[in-house]
């Protein structure tokens, strides 16, 4: 069994356009922004005229003004009084274009901020929908990493992709159409450079992305590496590891580290070359520029001004170029999103899937073949009933698939062939959802949660309520101790209940299924590495929740197979003994 994946470009624009859904909900703040955004494009467009103004106007007085000089002069008049304009409007210009850019990076930060949280949102939903089998492949840390790390990167290609460049293009556009209008020619000897330009930063914008694609897959295995080594401690320890894992980790951190500086140095010459392709440019508007002037084409002025407005485009070019490293770091980090955000669950509700019934009569496996992918079948046309209320314990060797009977039932995964039917209906005609409502689990090692003992509780039905919560611990014998602890049932716990004994972990996660009060129960090798004296006491308070409940028992030791009311055995891929549990016992002793 394999995800489905579509298969996608992994380019700037595809990435875009993928992700540009989520701006939607802020259309009416984006168009605010957008408005600021070409006001502040305008100013940095006029923001030479006054200078000109004065040069052309008070210093060099021209003879035979241009129109636009000539209508300047004709409204606001020569001498100090033009000199006084002027001056109040660069003041007004610069005010104008900083509170312009100042509500156009406001908005701009904001919405980015709330798209990136969208985005997060939407990976970590569809994480927790993907099938088990996603899970079983890929670590929790490398899905940490995507969930954190890459997305925090979407930020800059959303931000500087997505809106700055817009930002800048503005700039640039308004620019290059003055520069024409005031000398068509020196317009394009201004932008003779722009070839240059445009390869240097498809070069190397490939390069920094290739390299920021392997620091992101590197920072992805040293999560994985950390995340190993910090939640072992104690085995690690145990051992006297900690050399072992600090070598593990440097290797995946060094290896990081030259993607990095490699992402940097790449980044560092692509700058340097644009600076010095810029000051070719430079120097061709100067040299031909003066030609202009002394052939009498422009004004000195023209020329300062155009010199101004070189410098107002080269200074966006210079940003872009600089952005495009960014922008390919963080289209790398799209890719990695894409990836899973492309994945489509194996298991999914059919069309026209009903709700589940409560369990009345029995559960059937018939003909069931099942495989893991790239592995030997651990089921081969095994065929199992279970009654309505019986226990029925599956006992077999370790790794002959006790535990993937349970994963069926629940879908998990799905039989290669085969039907598992519950009160005569086919499971996968059965909603996800309103199946898994079904089933209570309580696993050798159930996860708890780092919050309180009461939440954890909870999980079992969410709605339920305190009252609800003390039954259910009560019955599973973990009231007593709950309130002898600091705070009662607000104790928050520790990663995984570590703050708790194994017997009291059990204990909630007993509480937590019987708050479920499902007609199904699975119990995986509950009672593993408890002592016998603990052992014991679980094992009465577990014959009192599976009464009343088909109980699916998947365990090894004669204490635990007591509570069977039939016990099956898995070999050869099927269920092949089946009898009671006093005939058993006596035939293994």
């Amino acid at each position: 069994m394999t995800h489905r994946r579509r298969i996608h470009p992994t380019t700037l624009w595809h990435l875009l356009r993928r992700l540009a859904p989520h701006a939607r909900p802020y259309r009416g703040k984006l168009a605010l922004g957008f408005a600021a955004m070409t006001l502040a494009a305008l100013a940095e467009v006029i923001r030479p005229w006054p200078v000109k103004v004065v040069f052309d106007g008070i210093l060099i007085p021209q003879a035979d003004p241009d129109p636009v000089m000539a209508t300047v002069l004709s409204w606001v008049g020569t001498g100090d009084r033009l000199l006084w304009t002027c001056c109040l409007a660069i003041l007004s210009i610069a005010v104008l274009g900083g509170a312009a850019a100042y509500v156009q990076s406001t908005l701009v930060s904001g919405v980015g901020q709330r798209v990136v949280a969208d985005i997060r949102l939407e990976l970590y939903r569809h994480v927790q929908r993907l099938s088990h089998s996603f899970h079983d492949s890929v670590s929790t840390a490398d899905i940490v990493s995507r969930l954190t790390g890459d997305v925090r990167m979407m930020r800059d290609l959303l931000i500087e992709a997505g809106v700055l460049f817009a930002a800048r293009s503005l700039v640039m556009a308004g620019t290059i159409i003055v520069m024409a209008l005031m000398d068509w020619r020196l317009t394009l000897a201004a932008l003779a450079i722009l070839p240059a330009l445009v390869f240097l930063t498809n070069r190397y914008g490939r390069r920094i992305k290739d390299a920021a694609r392997h620091q992101r897959k590197g920072e992805g295995r040293i999560a994985v590496v950390m995340t190993e080594g910090i939640s072992a401690i104690s085995l690690v320890k145990g051992f006297a590891n900690e050399a072992h894992e600090e070598a593990r980790f440097s290797e995946q951190n060094l290896s990081s580290a030259e993607a990095g500086v490699t992402s940097t140095r790449v980044s560092a010459e692509m700058d340097r070359l644009v600076q010095v392709v810029l000051a070719a440019g430079t120097c061709l508007v100067m040299w031909y520029g003066v030609t202009r002037v002394q052939a009498g084409a422009i004004s000195p002025g023209d020329l300062l001004v155009f010199t101004a407005y070189l410098a107002t485009l080269h200074k966006p070019i210079r940003r872009m170029s600089s952005m495009s490293a960014r922008v390919a770091k963080a289209t790398a980090s799209g890719e990695r999103l894409l990836e899973v955000l492309d994945l489509r669950p194996e298991i999914a509700d059919r069309p026209g899937a009903r709700k589940a019934p409560y369990l009345r009569r029995w559960i059937s496996f018939i003909d069931v073949t099942f495989a893991y992918p790239g592995g030997n079948p651990v089921l081969q046309n095994a065929t199992l009933t279970l009654r309505a209320g019986e226990t029925v314990a599956l006992v077999g060797q370790s790794g002959m698939g006790k535990s993937s009977v349970a994963k069926l039932l629940m879908r998990f995964y799905e039989p290669q062939s085969g039907r598992i039917l519950m009160d005569g209906t086919d499971i996968r005609d059965l909603t996800l959802d309103s199946l898994r409502e079904q089933i209570s689990v309580v696993l050798q090692d159930s996860p708890l949660f780092a919050a309180t003992i009461r939440d954890n509780i909870a999980y079992g039905r969410l709605d339920a309520t305190d009252d609800d919560i003390a039954a259910a611990a009560r019955a599973a014998g973990a009231d007593r101790f709950i309130r002898r602890m600091p705070k009662g049932y607000d104790t928050v716990l520790g990663e995984r209940g570590e703050t708790l004994s194994g017997g009291q972990r059990q204990r909630i996660a007993i509480a937590r299924a019987l708050l479920r009060d499902a007609p199904i129960l699975i119990l995986d090798e509950p009672l593993t590495g408890l002592d016998r004296t603990t052992a014991e006491e679980l094992v009465q308070t577990l014959k009192m929740i599976s009464r009343d409940r088909t109980t699916l028992l998947i365990a090894h030791d004669d204490l635990t197979l007591s509570m069977a009311d039939r016990i099956v055995r898995l070999t050869d891929r099927r269920f092949a003994e089946d009898g009671f549990p006093p005939l058993i016992l006596e035939r293994k002793a």
